[in-house]
């Protein structure tokens, strides 16, 4: 049994290299009027710089690689802000943002961030019209990525893929979703006739109260492309309780803050859609399953406030970041992206002494890799994450297992340990 446990660690770790992918993970998350002042959302009600705070611990924990941001405020600085205050917290740089994007009109728009170690932009479009020539509501953003594999220089030679960002009408009534309908047939008319790639994404708040409201069923039932929803949850998701543990608005049950909306967690206004290449991996993505989270959402919160009670599906600090920064939760949802073969000689690993003495420290260099140490019955005796310092100390003297990782690539090593 402890040979088995030991050789199953090995085996995982041995996968992530030989197995050639690597993990993104999306994101969609509506802010509530980030850096936009209205009467009800305004410096007492909705204040930007706790806002900042709270999103900074929300994207430590998801550790997203690409997110999409609606109800941004309409200026091409709140963009600066969000790579300042969150993304790029403590003076990285490995986040940007696509060109800023609106219309004449919105007082909001999205943003799109991108870990630029990882991916890069290859072109960005955006979506302003319906079908008729009639401005849509608010601009819809279309971007084509290249996947940055370690082992290619070429961009035509990795995997590339469209990410499209919608912020649609809300309201209930046939009005509005008429509106959201004209917003879903000028982003199916874009893939159709501007769209190069298989794999495709649609991220944002839908507003859409039912799978089988006009403009949802434009994205998904359309007969030259048709979205996917990778969790299959289609039905009526407004105030269901069947749809519990997908739901993303409200965050609160109270509407004390006149900024929140209120009634708790009883619609699915948040979602990530894939095109069928994805799904199916046909064109070197594919969704991982059980991955598609409403981060904050242990599916027992239904019409009520995400932190009424217990709820230990994050950290209690995180829930207090989504419970206060935004009437909306974000989704979520992982896609392993095909690599290259990447052989151990090209993978250096960080070199430790031999033997290890204890305490010893990781620092300098050894920030941008994570280590987990492991026994040789197979259980996990240290961990320290990437980006993080850490001290290794208190282990019998042995042999030990060490797995390092590194921007989704994993190998394990020897570590003798004194």
């Amino acid at each position: 049994m402890k040979k088995t446990l030991l050789a199953i660690v090995l085996l995982f770790a041995f996968q992530a290299i030989n197995g050639q992918v690597f993990t993104a993970r999306l994101m969609t998350y509506n802010l509530l009027n980030y850096r936009n002042s209205t009467n009800d959302c305004n410096g007492n009600t909705n204040s930007a710089s706790a806002k900042d705070v709270r999103l900074d611990t929300i994207l430590r924990y998801a550790e997203p690689h690409i997110v999409v941001f609606n109800e941004v405020g309409a200026s091409a600085n709140n963009a600066q802000y969000l790579l300042n205050n969150a993304l790029n917290s403590g003076g990285g740089s490995l986040w940007s943002t696509t060109n800023y994007t609106n219309n004449s009109f919105s007082s909001l728009t999205n943003v799109i961030a991108y870990r630029n170690d990882l991916f890069g932009v290859l072109k960005q479009d955006v979506i302003t019209h319906d079908l008729s020539g009639t401005p849509l509501v608010r601009v819809v953003d279309a971007v084509r990525f290249y996947y940055k594999d370690p082992l290619l220089n070429a961009q035509s030679d990795t995997v590339t893929f469209t990410l499209i960002g919608a912020h649609f009408k809300a309201g209930s009534g046939t009005s509005n979703s008429s509106v959201r309908n004209l917003m879903a047939n000028a982003v199916i008319d874009y893939i159709d006739n501007e769209c190069q790639d298989e794999n495709v994404f649609l991220l944002g708040d839908f507003n859409m109260y039912s799978s089988s409201e006009s403009a949802y069923q434009s994205l998904v039932g359309g007969a030259t492309f048709r979205f996917e929803d990778p969790i299959s949850s289609s039905g009526n998701w407004n105030n269901n309780s069947s749809f519990a543990s997908i739901h993303t608005q409200s965050t609160r049950s109270s509407t004390s803050n006149s900024c929140f909306s209120g009634g708790g967690l009883d619609d699915r206004f948040d979602q990530i859609l894939c095109s069928e290449e994805v799904l199916d991996g046909e064109d070197g993505m594919v969704y991982v399953p059980s991955s598609y989270l409403a981060l904050g959402n242990d599916g027992a919160h239904f019409n009520s406030s995400v932190n009424s009670g217990t709820n230990f599906s994050v950290s209690a600090n995180v829930l207090s970041a989504l419970y206060n920064l935004s009437d909306h939760l974000p989704v979520v949802a992982d896609f392993e992206i095909d690599q290259q073969v990447l052989n151990a000689e090209e993978w250096e690993l960080p070199k430790l002494p031999n033997p290890l003495y204890q305490p010893f420290s990781f620092e300098g260099y050894y920030h941008s890799w994570s280590l987990s140490v492991y026994n040789m019955q197979g259980g996990l005796v240290f961990e320290k994450r990437q980006g993080a310092s850490a001290v290794l100390d208190g282990l019998p003297k042995g042999i030990y297992t060490a797995v390092w990782r590194k921007n989704g690539w994993a190998k394990p090593a020897k570590l003798m340990v004194w």
